[in-house]
């Protein structure tokens, strides 16, 4: 009787967490469709817009280990809880915001509730057998790409009738029920039993939390970022003196950071998982997943709704039409990598994801006037990029000792996020320091060339990625040999 209780609990457990996965990627992308809004209503140029989706993901990037720590001081359902309610209140916040600042403010806190995804994992991880885990984690998964095309298709359409301050408004009612289900039936005994043990990280759940590296952190990724958008501005002598001193800041920023989490007795991230080359290899790959995956969500909107004959010249509600072959790939190769990956291995995953990804990237570039064609490169597009991004998490979770796979995922997850980050902040620069207006129309529109800058650049880093593929692959054979080496010696 109680055996079955457990199961019962376990699949409750398993769809809430599913459902907090689908809502947060659902609430992220219906927005997506709103960027020419937000730049029209805000009166702000190409290069700030990126803000919009960025904010919230470089909050992300340092929050997520911060939250990680907390939940294993403090209780995961704890935290879980907070970062939903915090995650609500910004959601109501930017649905009221006025201005950019408003916007940024209001997104950037709701960085802090998306940086519960991790604790959710952990959750799931803790009650699942190892029979169960990959199953479930494919579950989780399966509803971030579902929330994705979900958002993309409801956030055109409430955008197109009701405005885009509703796409905020709507979902609040579901993140209100979320949290009741969370303190109603997520128990927290079941994932805060093991606090006394040091099996998830190999150390003392009660150390401190590493502020000054989260600081350090934090400015060193915004300075860059920052710096990136500033680039294709007007080259002036004050616009040269910011870059700079942005560059510095964020290398001297960077340079602290390191230095603290060598001291650190409880870094903020484990240096040691970073210079790993498998694992150095895996992030550099997710790095590159989430830099084109925030990259395309950031540039289809303002090519499709840019008039005639800049863009498409179609509505919000077209819009999501247009890129939902992109996140329908996207959720399809998801759901099927389980038997794709059974069949190739992770490092051919990766490759195949990284070769498709230059072919969507080419067909952009030699086509992308062409609204037929963007359509069958988004599909490539979304079936390449998903096959990088599950294949260097399986590539980082193959290759983590069982002690450490918990702060190794954390730290797969912060280089998917800063690459999320820098996606929109190169689109912005290309698309403000590429501008073309049309008769009639007022205002200026990212050009040709703009376009031509971005997906090129899609092309370059897809390259990049398949050297990093190759070395991976070297790296992990060369292991496997060592092993099956030592096997022997030892055997004999």
């Amino acid at each position: 009787m109680r055996s079955a209780f457990i199961r019962d609990s376990n699949w409750r457990t398993l769809a809430i967490l599913s459902i907090i996965g689908l809502i947060v990627m659902y609430i992220e992308t219906m927005v997506a469709p709103a960027i020419p809004d937000f730049i029209k209503d805000f009166a702000i140029p190409y290069n700030t817009a990126p803000w919009i989706l960025t904010a919230y993901l470089v909050v992300a990037v340092v929050m997520t280990p911060v939250m990680s720590r907390l939940a294993d001081t403090h209780g995961r359902k704890t935290i879980l809880l907070s970062g939903l309610v915090i995650y609500a209140f910004a959601t109501l916040a930017a649905g009221f915001a006025t201005n950019i600042y408003f916007m940024v403010i209001a997104r950037s806190i709701q960085g802090i509730g998306l940086s519960i995804f991790p604790i959710a994992v952990a959750i799931i991880r803790n009650q699942s057998s190892d029979q169960r885990l990959g199953f479930n984690q494919g579950i989780i998964t399966s509803m971030f790409a579902t929330g994705a095309v979900i958002g993309l298709a409801a956030g055109g359409t409430i955008i197109h009738f009701f405005g885009w301050r509703a796409t905020f408004f709507t979902v609040l009612p579901i993140l209100v029920l979320l949290i009741i289900l969370v303190t109603r039936f997520i128990h927290g005994n079941d994932y805060y039993n093991d606090r006394s043990t040091n099996s998830i990280e190999g150390s003392n759940v009660h150390s401190k939390i590493d502020i000054k590296g989260a600081i350090a952190f934090s400015i060193g990724i915004s300075s860059f970022l920052l710096m990136i958008t500033n680039l294709n501005s007007q080259t002036t002598y004050s616009n040269l003196i910011v870059i700079g001193s942005l560059a510095a800041i964020g290398i001297i920023s960077s340079l602290i950071f390191f230095y603290i989490e060598k001291g650190a007795k409880s870094p903020l991230i484990d240096l040691r998982l970073v210079k790993d080359g498998i694992l150095l290899s895996a992030n550099v790959l997710r790095l590159m997943s989430g830099l084109f995956m925030f990259a395309i969500l950031n540039t289809m909107p303002i090519l499709i709704r840019s008039p005639k004959p800049i863009g498409f010249g179609e509505s919000a509600v077209n819009t999501a039409s247009v890129i939902l072959p992109f996140m329908a790939a996207y959720l399809i190769v998801g759901l099927s990598f389980g038997y794709i990956m059974s069949r190739i291995g992770n490092t051919k995953v990766t490759l195949i994801g990284s070769m498709v990804s230059v072919l969507g990237f080419t067909t952009l570039v030699l086509f992308f006037r062409s609204e037929f064609v963007v359509l069958i490169s988004l599909g490539v597009l979304g079936a390449g990029f998903q096959l990088l991004h599950q294949g260097s998490i399986n590539i980082n979770l193959v290759s983590t000792p069982k002690k450490q796979t918990g702060i190794s995922f954390g730290i797969s997850n912060v280089f998917y996020l800063v690459g999320g980050a820098m996606g929109p902040a190169i689109v912005g620069m290309y698309m403000q320091g590429n501008q073309i207006s049309t008769k009639g129309i007022a205002g200026s529109f990212p050009s040709s060339e703009s376009y031509i800058l971005i997906f090129s650049t899609g092309i370059i880093l897809s390259i990049i990625s398949i050297i990093v593929d190759i070395v991976a692959m070297n790296k992990i054979n060369n292991k496997d040999t060592k092993n099956a080496s030592t096997f022997g010696t030892e055997f004999a």
